[in-house]
């Protein structure tokens, strides 16, 4: 699979919103940043170890049994409501707003989703990367908001606190954040409205960044919620800093990924 554009290039890569792939089935609705399934875009089909990313709005009810699946490391934020988790011998957890849910399928691993609320709807965002190795033991763990987080980027909860970088995961679960069978790290910030905030600095070779509410100027560019930018070191250079546009506090997600 290639790595979208960018790949090997030095110009960053946007994908707003309104570009991405859209599908629904038993009252979940689905957008996805990538190609996947069906809906296949060739310019498209991930950004290096970022394979999947891919925003959801689930009815209330409704449930996803995604089978088995294997050598992916699957990182679920929940933006809105809350979330049931079934893995079978791995345990059932409840991912409530601002958790966050890190399955390492290894050699394979069976999953049932499941909206928690027979009433109210849920909003998540669902990640896939490559591991950088494979056939590992399945594992699962949850990060409850505001537990855990790199105090070199920030602490706090990554669904309220404001101003600062929350690491999410990272390569081997380094400094209390969910691990990653991957050299990655999966982070998230809230900036106030008319405040700015600074990129982390970092040591991938490729980065994406994730508008999951509000808006942010990018070093030019403006994102909304649901556009992405993507930009690999040695290139043009991504944004230095972000700042909330708007009235409202903008919410983010930055993947710093490996060449």
């Amino acid at each position: 699979m290639s790595a979208g554009p960018g790949h090997g290039a030095v110009a960053p890569g946007l994908r707003p919103a309104i570009a991405r792939g859209r599908w629904s089935s038993d009252g979940i609705d689905v957008t996805e940043a990538f190609s996947r399934g069906v809906d296949v875009d060739r310019d498209w089909m991930g950004w290096g170890a970022l394979r999947v990313l891919s925003r959801q709005a689930w009815a209330s009810g409704a449930i996803r049994d995604d089978g088995r699946v294997a050598n992916m490391e699957r990182l679920v934020l929940v933006l809105d409501g809350a979330l049931d988790v079934d893995c079978g011998d791995l345990g059932r957890h409840r991912v409530a707003r601002g958790d966050a849910l890190w399955m390492g399928a290894g050699h394979g691993m069976q999953s049932r989703l499941a909206n928690a609320s027979a009433v109210a709807p849920l909003r998540l965002l669902e990640c896939w990367l490559q591991p950088d190795r494979v056939n590992a033991s399945p594992a699962l763990a949850v990060r409850v908001a505001g537990s855990g987080a790199d105090p070199e980027v920030g602490t706090g909860d990554p669904a309220s606190a404001a101003g600062a970088w929350i690491t999410l995961a990272a390569v081997d679960g380094r400094k209390g954040s969910l691990p990653l069978r991957q050299q990655a790290r999966i982070m998230a910030a809230r900036i106030d409205a008319g405040a700015t905030l600074a990129l982390p600095s970092g040591s991938g070779g490729r980065y994406w960044l994730e508008v999951l509410e509000g808006a942010v100027i990018a070093d030019g560019p403006r994102l909304a919620a649901g556009d992405g930018l993507g930009w690999t070191a040695g290139g043009i250079a991504g944004p230095g800093s972000l700042t909330a546009a708007g009235v409202g506090t903008a919410w983010l997600l930055l993947f710093e990924l490996p060449a």
